[in-house]
């Protein structure tokens, strides 16, 4: 007599667990292009939030503390260049690295995004996803290799030369002093390391006794 066994195996959930590289905020009003490159970031392993205006895209900055931002010039509400001064100017998000993803090419809007603090600057159309996620990769990289540096506060003196004009371009009347308190400002110097052709600082000026930032 021949018998016959049916081995059957259950059915077993198999759970694949992904390692997120990294979170990625695409600031970028154009649905389109936020799921070009979404699908590009998801896809090697990157967790990605998403904003479509500059007010929105700074709360998610400030709540999600995103590893990198790609951030498009040309938002509704907040435009990029005042959410990368934002971003540059609080002590919570200053070290967090910024591409700009823009269809502004000119050279003074790369020159002024650069000078704000940006660590690329991306035309559209002229790079491909692929091309920006190599960017977005060697930022990071570079990011978490770098030793975080503390600011430098110094007090400018009176008599140096171009003190006058920087007083009067600043609309300081009351010279290097806070407007409020009367006490001698520091200026407050921040390393800028996407800058590799000598030192670069960006600068702010803190008063000692309110700690007001002008």
């Amino acid at each position: 007599m021949n018998i016959e066994f049916e081995t059957r195996i259950p059915d077993v959930a198999v759970e694949k667990t992904i390692i997120k590289k990294g979170t990625i905020l695409i600031l970028e009003d154009q649905r389109g292009f936020r799921q070009v490159y979404r699908d590009v970031l998801e896809l090697d392993g990157y967790e990605v939030l998403e904003g479509t205006d500059g007010e929105t895209g700074w709360d998610i900055i400030v709540t999600k503390k995103p590893d990198l931002v790609l951030l498009d010039l040309g938002l509704p509400v907040l435009d990029g260049f005042k959410v990368l001064e934002k971003i540059r100017r609080s002590e919570q998000t200053k070290g967090i690295p910024v591409i700009i993803f823009s269809v502004l090419g000119e050279p003074k809007d790369v020159k002024k995004a650069m000078d704000m603090g940006a660590n690329d600057y991306t035309v559209k159309g002229f790079y491909t996803p692929r091309q920006v996620l190599s960017k977005i990769k060697t930022i990071l990289k570079d990011s978490k290799m770098k030793t975080p540096t503390t600011s430098y506060k110094l007090l400018l003196q009176e008599d140096r030369k171009g003190i006058v004009k920087l007083e009067a371009d600043l609309g300081l009347e009351n010279g290097m002093q806070c407007p409020e308190c009367f006490v001698a400002m520091e200026a407050e110097f921040f390393p800028e390391y996407a800058r590799s052709d000598g030192h670069w600082f960006a600068a702010r000026f803190v008063c000692p006794s309110c700690s007001k930032a002008f």
